[in-house]
């Protein structure tokens, strides 16, 4: 909400909110992406397999990522939709 113009005390109009609603989902999913890259690349010493604790955690962190980015997906669908359906 950083760009609430407070000087002149307007409120934004529903077309400016979806906007910024898009473009903070596009940096929210990119994020998640290089979540999703740091937990797939090498976090353990060199020749020493993760530990099955390790192993787990690490799989199940990458799939839940994948959900958030599925349910982003889906908000940023449904608002691009609503953008669509309007013009």
């Amino acid at each position: 909400m950083a760009d609430f113009d407070q000087a002149a005390g307007r409120l934004p109009a529903w077309p400016e909110i979806e906007g910024h609603a898009l473009r903070h989902l596009d940096a929210a999913r990119n994020e998640m992406s290089e979540v999703r890259d740091w937990l797939r690349s090498d976090w353990r010493p060199a020749g020493q397999p993760l530990t099955s604790a390790e192993a787990k955690a690490r799989s199940e962190a990458v799939r839940i990522v994948g959900q958030v980015k599925n349910l982003i997906d889906e908000a940023k669908g449904m608002l691009q939709r609503e953008v669509t359906g309007r013009g």
